[in-house]
């Protein structure tokens, strides 16, 4: 692989591992907010709901980087 290449990867990884913290953190917070905040109002649930269809849009648009990521990577030499 040479070094342009490296470069491409290394931008590819970091911006995949930045996403998949985003997501776990959405989880884990919508998780803790739904559980924390709901049951005294609404606006916790809300707030819940949204870091969890944050969390699942983000892990549609993770997958689909992955798998592109996944097949350039193959095709490299």
């Amino acid at each position: 692989m040479d070094e342009a290449t490296k470069q491409v990867f290394k931008a590819k990884f970091i911006m995949l591992t930045v996403m998949l913290n985003v997501i776990v953190l959405c989880f884990a917070m919508g998780v803790f907010v739904l559980f924390r905040y709901a049951p005294q109002g609404t606006f916790g649930l809300a707030i819940g709901l949204l870091l969890l269809v944050i969390g699942a849009v983000v892990s549609v648009s993770f997958r689909k980087k992955y798998a592109r990521t996944k097949v350039w990577l193959h095709e490299q030499p």
